[in-house]
């Protein structure tokens, strides 16, 4: 049976409590501080380990926007003339073809019954009548396409100057139940009143997972580079106030501050700190520090 991580957490720090971790002397508060653990410990730990090295990262700008049909995919419906309609053939959620009756008018003036047709394919997502109503200029439905829509993006100043058509954009939802990517079409040449640019990214939907009025989140590419040094983001923890990883030499962990630059997904750049080659610590680092922790505290006494 698997125990949940506080428990496995408590210990860990039992047996640590056997191994002597090396602390900063007074003459030298520099010194960097480090433990040493059992290999039982280590692999009662679980740790996970990466290598200091190349990472090819991504500078991206996030900014929020809604689903929206594309112009083209959604339709407005209306009777040709004045009438009364005498039969429905369509209704809300019903897929329809270009060229589909939709509903049949009859011309108050001639007498004479004329189709209502769905000029694009889509799905009836309005209805604005019933049989025997008097119609005439008002539209009877709407036919949206969502096989492919737009992300219609809102960007503050300081994320739109960065921001070009063609970038590559990858858009999830609230939740990061899914990403998709998609490119820059279009950035609105005028701000709006509250300072804001437009920006837009067609998806391809065939799923219809986007769908319109869906509140979304975008991480738009403006740059790529690639880092000298870098480190998994869940290796990185504050120790005593300094930014840390630990570094395993054999049984030996040691905690090397390190100044962070620019993050792309799970990597971080380290400005300074750590050298290329060197084996870190990533998953439970966190089990590192609190042994440090509680040895420095009995160390105090």
């Amino acid at each position: 049976m698997k125990l949940p991580t506080y428990y496995l957490a408590a210990a860990l720090l039992a047996v640590f409590a056997y191994t002597q971790p090396v602390w900063a002397s007074e003459d030298d508060p520099h010194e960097k501080r480090h433990t040493e653990l059992s290999d039982k410990a280590i692999k009662n730990a679980e740790l996970t380990m990466g290598q200091v090295g190349l990472q090819r990262m991504a500078v991206t700008q996030t900014v929020f926007g809604v689903i929206a049909p594309k112009n083209n995919n959604i339709a407005h419906i209306s009777a040709r003339y004045k009438g009364i309609v005498s039969s429905l053939n369509a209704n809300i959620g019903d897929s329809v073809k270009k060229g589909d009756v939709l509903a049949v008018v009859e011309n108050v003036s001639t007498g004479t019954k004329f189709d209502v047709i769905s000029p694009i394919n889509g799905e009836v997502s309005e209805r604005f009548t019933n049989v025997g109503e008097l119609v005439e200029q008002q539209p009877l439905f709407q036919v949206i396409n969502t096989a492919s829509v737009w992300v219609e993006l809102s960007a503050f100043p300081e994320n739109v100057e960065a921001m070009q058509e063609g970038q590559t954009v990858n858009v999830y939802g609230l939740h990061h139940h899914k990403t998709v990517s998609g490119t820059v079409s279009y950035i609105a040449p005028q701000m709006t009143g509250g300072h804001i640019a437009r920006a837009r990214v067609v998806l391809s939907n065939q799923s219809g997972h986007w769908r319109p009025g869906m509140h979304v989140k975008a991480d738009v590419i403006t740059d790529t580079f690639t880092a000298g040094v870098a480190v998994e983001s869940d290796a990185i923890q504050t120790l005593n106030g300094e930014t840390v990883v630990f570094i395993r030499n054999g049984n030996r962990f040691e905690a090397n501050e390190i100044k962070v630059g620019r993050k792309s997904g799970n990597y971080v750049e380290v400005l300074s700190g750590l050298e290329p080659g060197a084996e870190y610590v990533v998953g439970n680092s966190y089990l590192i520090k609190a042994d440090i922790l509680k040895q420095g505290a009995g160390h105090s006494h």
